[in-house]
């Protein structure tokens, strides 16, 4: 693990990253939906896939497909937000990883989101929101490795 955390944490831009699934960004927001995908290009993460809503996201992937979801929690009031689309990945059997992003930091959301199966919880409202996901992405890259290994 320590050795994960050194890699990791001396990450420069430029480096080059292989994940063993596709970044897979939900959220209302085209703007930050840009933004986060540009700072994952600008990281060397190329295999990105983009969705505007939970509802675009749940109909268009496969159970069994190889993703890491980032998923912004408080989508408008008529669409399904994070925890609808954790609720309906557990119902329908998805084994994906899941990092939530809210504009709400209420530590009770975080504890129940994480709670519910998201491996991340990160307030959207940081400087450092962008680094914090790209460092959750590559520890769980990082663990998927480990257990394909073994």
């Amino acid at each position: 693990m320590q050795e994960m955390n050194h890699r990791i944490v001396n990450l420069k831009q430029g480096d080059k990253i292989e994940l063993l699934f596709t970044v897979t960004l939900v959220d209302d927001d085209p703007l930050y939906l840009e933004q986060m995908q540009d700072f994952l290009h600008s990281m060397n993460i190329s295999d990105i896939e983009c969705f505007k809503s939970g509802e675009e996201f749940l109909s268009k992937v496969k159970e069994n497909d190889k993703r890491l979801i980032v998923c912004e929690f408080d989508f408008g009031y008529n669409a399904m937000n994070g925890n609808d689309v954790l609720d309906e990945m557990r119902k329908r059997n998805f084994k994906m990883p899941v990092i939530i992003l809210s504009g709400n930091d209420k530590l009770t959301l975080a504890i129940e989101t994480l709670m519910k199966g998201a491996l991340d919880y990160f307030f959207k409202g940081t400087e450092n929101t962008f680094t914090s996901v790209l460092t959750s992405i590559l520890k769980i890259n990082e663990i998927q490795r480990l257990k394909e290994k073994n």
